[in-house]
């Protein structure tokens, strides 16, 4: 009976032990066929990669969808700086009284367009009333001498009349009246208009920039009436770093970007001394504002080109989409209607540009209407997952 015993326990522990390495066996087996799929999976692309995007060629017109060759290409160079808009100082006038002067009335106002010889304000002086009455005297005796003629009076008369004439008349310009106004007035002949009142008139078109007076105030001589801008073409004063600002020079092109525009620009002026403060030399541009886009005051992003790149593979921003794993792709056109996502890696980036790799020069990617595509490639995906 004993023997029996020890049999049956010797058959159990040899069954056991043949599960047990038959267990062992599967698991390896499981293991080298999960290390192969993996070394499968790096060398081949993803599902995204190989999938195809069919879209006929009416949707690629509806869509906007359009494709080049990918080219090596030298990218501009820009240095980024912050900038404000002034006002261009050679499109620029103020007007001011040149004697002591009362406002009577204010004729133009801030924000106001004027155009050249457009009346500003009208102003009253008592020098002025002097001035036109003593011309009116003068304009007289002179006209009494001139019809005599030379015959009947001295030439030294003669000679005094024409000159006290003329001296009268430049007292007048000196005071602030033009000639047109001047001979309106001499041609009234009327003592009743020789009560000092003037009208200062525009020197310019453009806009009111200032006006920070009142009527009836008096007004010293050089005070600042009115400050008129012709904003067709404005200055962008932008700071840069002492070494940033070497490479640059007048002449250079340049961007000015707002939140919703980008105006060509052109380097106008690099100043010699530093900001003692902020240790940033000034870079001053010239930019053209035909839409009247840019307002002096206004706060810009400054972009100034130094150089360009070699050759390289590039795309804009707007070409590159996210794929579901995190990673970047370009969409490739490889047959007529159809096409499919490539992996690559952004090298650099230049402005709106992507410097890439992962794809050769003379492939046919999509330049315009990238997101669509993208999108056209997510919902195929999601289908095929759900089916």
């Amino acid at each position: 009976i004993n023997m029996k015993k020890l049999w049956l326990q010797y058959l159990l522990i040899c069954l056991l032990l043949s599960y047990i390495q038959l267990s062992y066996a599967e698991l390896d087996h499981e293991h080298e066929k999960d290390s192969s799929h993996s070394k499968l999976a790096q060398m081949e692309p993803s599902h995204e990669e190989k999938r195809l995007v069919e879209i006929s060629l009416e949707g690629q017109q509806a869509a906007g969808i359009k494709t080049e060759i990918l080219q090596k290409i030298s990218l501009p160079i820009w240095i980024s700086a912050p900038g404000e808009v002034i006002p261009n100082a050679k499109l620029t006038s103020i007007t001011t009284p040149r004697i002591l002067a009362q406002v009577i009335q204010r004729i133009a106002h801030i924000g106001e367009h004027v155009k050249l010889n457009q009346p500003l304000v009208r102003l009253s002086s008592v020098d002025m009333a002097k001035a036109q009455a003593n011309l009116l005297l003068k304009q007289n005796e002179w006209k009494r001498v001139k019809q005599l003629g030379k015959q009947a009076v001295s030439a030294k008369r003669y000679r005094a009349a024409e000159v006290s004439r003329q001296q009268a008349y430049s007292n007048l310009l000196a005071y602030g009246m033009t000639q047109s106004q001047i001979e309106t007035f001499l041609k009234s002949n009327d003592p009743n208009k020789a009560n000092g009142e003037f009208t200062l008139l525009a020197r310019r078109d453009g806009i009111v920039f200032s006006a920070d007076f009142i009527e009836g105030q008096i007004i010293e001589p050089g005070k600042l009436l009115y400050k008129i801008v012709d904003e067709k073409s404005l200055w962008v004063d932008a700071k840069l770093s002492n070494d940033e600002s070497k490479t640059i020079k007048p002449e250079d092109s340049a961007i000015i970007q707002t939140d919703h525009n980008k105006i060509e620009a052109e380097v106008l002026q690099v100043h010699h001394k530093l900001d003692e403060m902020t240790r940033t030399r000034l870079v001053r541009l010239i930019v053209p504002n035909v839409d009247d886009i840019l307002h002096p005051g206004e706060f810009v992003t400054c972009l100034i080109k130094t150089g360009e790149t070699p050759p390289v593979l590039a795309v804009d921003k707007s070409a590159l989409m996210r794929m579901p794993d995190g990673d970047m792709s370009i969409y490739i056109q490889v047959n007529p209607n159809h096409f499919q996502a490539k992996e690559v890696q952004i090298l650099r980036k230049i402005g709106p540009w992507r410097v890439i790799y992962g794809v050769n020069a003379g492939a046919k990617i999509v330049t315009k209407g990238a997101f669509f595509v993208h999108s056209e490639s997510l919902k195929s995906s999601f289908k095929a997952h759900n089916h």
